[in-house]
């Protein structure tokens, strides 16, 4: 019996001498597929690969959307707008806001109010003119030449009827052509607050000088009412 477990326990002992070299074989042939190239680090250990830092490093830009912190001294930008936000020029719910009271007109100056109230009775002078020459065209010849005869001219002797009648018309005409560019520049003028009362004045004196030029050649191309009119200048003897 003891010489059976001797041989048992030597069998035992050779087996176990013999897994221990095979380990020892697979250990050194394992070993180098499974070393890490790169060198050992002097603290801690590498970290495992597909590992993510999840803190940014400091020199890494936020994310769009996130500002950082503002330098010393700087204003922080301001919050971009949002689509929740109400647009500019509109109040809360999209409603417009208030405008307030209208801003008052700053107060003319002397010299400003006698422009206007000269300019005004100069443009109502003129559109007076203008109607009363286009209502009496129809009657031009005849109304001149009764207002002649009521000062004392001889006008009994005097044959250009159809002419005079015919320079009414053109006085008429020249009167409505000059006062409608008269009016426009006159209110350009005013609201732009410039010197007015000249427009309605100069446009005046243009229409003025065009009737008496048309009214006395008419009168001067009559040589009896020319004759009969020196007669009656003449003193008598």
């Amino acid at each position: 019996m003891s010489d059976d477990r001797d041989q048992r326990a030597g069998r035992e002992q050779r087996d176990g001498g013999r897994e221990q070299r095979d380990g020892g074989r697979d250990g050194d042939a394992a070993a180098p597929t499974g070393r890490d190239p790169r060198p050992r680090p002097r603290y801690g250990e590498y970290a495992p690969e597909g590992w993510v830092n999840p803190v940014p490093p400091a020199d890494v830009a936020p994310p769009a959307g996130q500002a950082g912190p503002a330098p010393d001294g700087a204003q922080p930008a301001p919050p971009s707008a949002s689509w929740s936000q109400p647009q500019q020029g509109q109040g809360a719910g999209g409603a417009q806001p208030y405008p307030g009271p209208p801003a008052t007109p700053a107060a003319l100056s002397t010299g400003r109010r006698v422009d206007r109230v000269a300019t005004f009775v100069l443009l109502g002078l003129a559109g007076y003119n203008v109607i009363t020459n286009i209502v009496l065209v129809s009657g031009f010849s005849r109304t001149l030449l009764s207002a002649f005869s009521a000062q004392g001219y001889p006008v009994d002797d005097f044959s250009g009827q159809a002419a005079l009648q015919q320079a009414g018309a053109a006085i008429a005409i020249v009167s409505l052509v000059v006062f409608v560019p008269m009016l426009v520049l006159t209110l350009r003028r005013l609201r732009a607050g410039k010197l007015t009362f000249w427009v309605p004045l100069a446009a005046g004196a243009v229409v003025t000088i065009v009737q008496m030029v048309l009214v006395l050649s008419v009168f001067l191309g009559d040589p009896a009412f020319v004759q009969s009119f020196l007669d009656s200048a003449r003193p008598a003897s």
